[in-house]
């Protein structure tokens, strides 16, 4: 259905998540933690404005630590939230009937079309950035329903298809542009940072682009991805191999065949894990880690191939047995660990792995969700054109 054949409605109510006002947990200065919030408050500003140009209202969502002793519950947060806030909105003398949410770090290279698109779902519709894993969604109709469905969820990866099994039609923008890349991680900054240089990639305003050319990580580096050269001569060599593993998407598996001169070798595992209400995560690769030990696996992966990318937040879910990060160890080690920081990690196994992974002979190159999915599409570019 086109635009023009639409029912005239408000525009949405979009909540954009914003930890500005979340004082309890304020990273100590300096660290991977301090860049990557700093980070994302840049975003949040950036994206919030942009949705008021499209004529939304939005609304800074902070997050709220949950009771000693609980995990936090990111369905029974929002929809709180969500009540407040409806019950307060009217747009031109009507009752709003579409509510969104965008975490901080998401929709940062998504074109203003593509977001335009996500602001303008029809009646009993969600249309969500990405429907296995959900960061951001706008859903319209009957709303009382929708944040009933969405009060179940526990994350917000979990939104489309919650509100998919409570009888609304969803609408999956992943297969386009950028729409899966969202920023968690310093190392998420550092491949928007590249993407930025990349010719027709969306630019962010000002501020967030003077971020990411001077922030500064531990020990003095700035925002650059490990191994870049490296890995972009590998992705043009025809006689090279890169291994990766963890949660590729199609798109990303498609485009590293098509767009790299290299042959791939691709270890698919807990796609969709993050929104997964089933069992807890299981891996071979982490089974492998925890035989033999995380430096034989680095090893093995190594022998496979020219350069390794691995997705290590699979095997962080699979050792820990939950798909909850708060399981994992601290994101502070985390994000240290996908810059070959193994002097700031308690946690042996990673510690093992991040060591063995910086002493590689080949490029090993360790991340989240972000570097395997649209990340991949922002190495391979950035190969070609030796950026």
């Amino acid at each position: 259905m086109s635009p023009s054949q639409r029912s005239p409605r408000a525009a949405p109510l979009i909540l954009v998540v914003d930890t500005a006002g979340d004082q309890a947990d304020d990273p100590a200065f300096g660290s991977y933690e301090a860049v990557a919030r700093a980070g994302q408050l840049l975003l949040a500003a950036e994206l919030s404005r942009r949705f008021g140009a499209l004529g939304c209202a939005v609304l800074a969502l902070t997050p709220v630590a949950p009771p000693p002793g609980e995990r936090f519950h990111w369905g029974r947060w929002f929809t709180a939230a969500a009540r407040e806030a409806l019950a307060a909105a009217t747009w031109d003398g009507r009752r709003l009937d579409a509510i969104g949410y965008a975490g901080a770090g998401s929709l940062a290279l998504v074109h203003d079309a593509g977001l335009e698109t996500l602001v303008s779902p029809i009646d009993g519709e969600v249309v969500a950035n990405n429907r296995y894993s959900a960061d951001a969604f706008v859903v319209a109709g009957d709303l009382d329903t929708a944040l009933a469905a969405l009060a179940n969820c526990s994350t917000d990866n979990a939104a489309a298809r919650c509100l998919e099994e409570a009888g609304f039609a969803s609408r999956d923008l992943g297969t386009g542009p950028w729409s899966r890349f969202d920023v968690d991680t310093p190392l998420d900054l550092a491949l928007l940072r590249l993407a930025t240089r990349l010719p027709e990639t969306r630019r962010p305003d000002g501020a967030v682009t003077a971020f990411l050319e001077m922030a500064t990580l531990p020990g003095g580096h700035s925002l650059e991805v490990p191994h870049l050269e490296a890995l972009g001569a590998v992705l043009r060599d025809r006689d090279a191999q890169l291994v990766v593993a963890g949660r590729v998407p199609s798109s990303a598996w498609v485009y590293l065949e098509t767009e790299s001169a290299c042959r791939v070798r691709c270890f698919i595992e807990e796609r969709g894990m993050r929104s997964s209400r089933d069992a807890a995560p299981r891996s071979l690769l982490a089974d492998w880690a925890e035989r033999l030990g995380p430096a034989d696996l680095v090893a093995e992966l190594s022998a496979l191939g020219d350069a390794v990318i691995l997705d290590s937040r699979v095997l962080m879910a699979a050792l820990a047995g939950s798909s909850d990060a708060a399981a994992w160890p601290p994101a502070e080690e985390r994000f240290a660990s996908d810059f070959g920081d193994a002097s700031r990690i308690a946690t042996p196994w990673l510690a093992e792995l991040t060591s063995a992974a910086a002493g590689a002979h080949v490029p090993v190159l360790l991340g989240g969700h972000a570097l395997v999915s649209d990340g991949l599409r922002i190495l391979v570019d950035a190969a070609w054109l030796g950026r």
